[in-house]
């Protein structure tokens, strides 16, 4: 029991290294400018994109679509 403990042990404590060195990346990443330029790039991007599907005219063009299919599968 006592050599499965250690391993246990020696596990969970190599866990915690790579858990901290995982976190200390992640952090690099995240606070580099250029990686926030790309992100706040990608969210008002993701911004327009959702107006411009949530628009009338996308709901529109959905439900024509929509009733289009209906009509065509029940030929």
């Amino acid at each position: 029991m006592a050599g499965t403990t250690d391993k246990v042990a020696g596990a969970i404590k190599a866990g915690g290294a790579r858990v901290k060195q995982a976190a200390a990346k992640v952090h690099d990443v995240t606070t580099d400018p250029v990686v926030q330029a790309k992100a706040r790039k990608l969210a008002e991007n993701g911004a327009k994109f959702y107006r411009a599907a949530n628009s009338p005219e996308a709901r529109r063009a959905y439900r024509q679509a929509a009733d289009f299919f209906s009509k065509t599968r029940k030929k």
